[in-house]
């Protein structure tokens, strides 16, 4: 009874790991591939904005625009976010109203060697002049673990000329 016990025991172990290491996989697999394609890929938007100043980072390897322009809410805006092919981590913008906390903008993974010109906010604004948080997460690519953060000062103009 034991030996049967013990066998039938062991066999289930080796299955549940399997089944575990299969599903660990397949979840990296697609969040690499398919989830991080469908954040950056959001569509092919009208050229209707205006960018200026594109600064590189101190802290982490990546290039995003300091001021956009959208003309009209629901516009795209040029936010030139790139991940240089020489950085070895994945990395994710944010955009952040620090005084509602609202995220108005989140990209996805960005791999080393990809940009993203432009992208939709996620709420509608008003017209206005905005001073807003882009917040920069880097990730490990095997862990997906974050690897640092940097926070940037970051102007947002809809439908008003910049200064």
């Amino acid at each position: 009874m034991k030996r049967k016990l013990y066998s039938n025991i062991r066999r289930m172990t080796s299955f549940f790991s399997v089944a575990i290491v299969f599903v660990t996989l397949t979840s990296l697999t697609l969040r690499l591939t398919v989830f991080s394609d469908m954040a950056v890929a959001a569509g092919e938007p009208e050229p209707v904005t205006a960018v200026v100043d594109n600064e590189p980072s101190g802290l982490l390897n990546y290039t995003i625009s300091r001021m956009v322009y959208i003309e009209t809410p629901t516009s795209p805006g040029s936010f030139h976010i790139s991940n240089p092919a020489e950085n070895e981590h994945y990395i994710t913008v944010s955009i952040i109203d620090p005084q509602t906390e609202e995220n108005l903008l989140y990209t996805g993974f960005v791999r080393p060697g990809q940009s993203i010109e432009q992208m939709r906010l996620n709420a509608e604004l008003s017209q206005g002049v905005y001073e807003l948080t882009a917040v920069v997460t880097a990730f490990d690519p095997e862990t997906l673990s974050p690897a640092g953060r940097e926070e940037r000062d970051f102007t947002l103009y809809v439908g008003v000329k910049m200064k």
